[in-house]
């Protein structure tokens, strides 16, 4: 969920392997690496759907790597954010200070929690370094 008119700042970053973070009717892909923030800017134009995809062969399931958002209203986005907030409450007490990145370890139950919310990702799950493959 976006505001219309505004310019938009994306901190790309990824958990696990590169992905690359591609919102097409916004003008905007940003590549997305562990334990680096890549900085992608855009502005709003006009209300409408937006389609994110990864735009990297990055796995598995790259194929099944996208997602849609809406760029609304000053005013409906407010009120959706301050909805999240509320909803969101409970685990956003627990996050660490903010940062650019972020360990998917560092949280005990944030894979859960989000699966609980509906924000599934992986399946409410993290394939951390101990299911990489081994390098030869």
């Amino acid at each position: 969920m976006l505001p219309v008119g505004q310019d938009i700042q994306f901190n790309v970053t990824s958990l696990d392997v590169i992905h690359s973070f591609w919102a097409y009717q916004l003008g905007v892909k940003s590549d997305a690496n562990p334990q680096v923030n890549n900085i992608a800017y855009t502005k709003t134009l006009h209300a409408g759907k937006v389609t994110v995809r990864c735009a990297e062969l990055c796995g598995l399931w790259h194929g099944a790597m996208f997602d849609y958002g809406r760029v609304v209203s000053v005013a409906a986005f407010q009120s959706w954010a301050h909805a999240t907030e509320a909803r969101m409450a409970k685990i956003t007490k627990l996050l660490p200070p903010y940062s650019t990145v972020y360990s998917p370890n560092e949280i005990k139950g944030l894979a859960r929690f989000y699966y609980d919310a509906g924000l599934p990702g992986a399946g409410g799950g993290y394939y951390g370094p101990q299911y990489y493959p081994n390098e030869p």
